[in-house]
C-alpha cells in the first residue's frame, strides 16, 4: 500500500491523502477534520480491471472494496455517515437496494442516489463518508432534531 501523504492544515488539524496503487489521478480516500472522504469506486478488481455483472454482483463488489479502504485507512463501517450513489439507469434502483441494504445491519447512513452514464460501461458507483471522530454528540430526541 501507497504511504499516506500528511498535509499541514492548521497548528491542530491535517489532511491525510491515501494514494491509491490503482493507475488513476486520485486518493482512495482524505482524512481531515474527523471525517475519512473515501472516493467513488466502480467494480473493479484489485488490479483496476472493470468487473461486468448484474448490479447486485457490483454492488456488492463495490461496498466490499470501500469497506476494505475504510477499514485500512483507519475507519469502520459503523462511522459511515453518508454515500452517494450513481446508477446507470433508475431501472436499477429496486435491484441496487436489495443489495445495499444488506450492508447496513446497524442502519442507514444519509444516502443521495442519481444516474448518469458510468466509466467502462458499468451500472453503478458508490462514495461515502465516515465520522471518525472518536466522541460522539449527546443523544436527542427526533422532535428535538426536527425543531432546528
Amino acid at each position: 500500500m501507497n504511504q499516506p501523504i500528511t498535509s499541514p492544515l492548521n497548528t491542530s488539524h491535517a489532511i491525510v491523502r491515501y494514494p491509491t496503487e490503482l493507475p488513476f489521478p486520485f486518493a482512495k480516500a482524505v482524512a481531515a477534520n474527523g471525517f475519512l472522504f473515501l472516493s467513488g469506486q466502480v467494480a473493479m478488481d484489485d488490479s483496476g480491471s472493470p468487473q461486468h455483472g448484474d448490479v447486485p454482483t457490483q454492488t456488492r463488489l463495490i461496498l466490499n472494496n470501500l469497506q476494505r479502504t475504510l477499514i485500512a485507512c483507519g475507519g469502520a463501517w459503523e462511522q459511515v455517515v453518508k454515500v452517494t450513489v450513481w446508477l446507470s439507469d433508475m431501472a436499477h434502483f429496486a435491484a441496487f437496494n436489495q443489495e445495499y441494504q444488506r450492508h447496513f445491519p446497524a442502519g442507514f447512513p444519509a444516502r443521495s442516489v442519481v444516474s448518469c452514464q458510468l466509466a467502462f460501461g458499468l451500472d453503478v458507483e458508490i462514495e461515502l463518508q465516515a465520522c471518525t471522530h472518536q466522541s460522539s454528540p449527546s443523544p436527542r430526541s427526533h422532535a428535538d432534531a426536527s425543531a432546528h
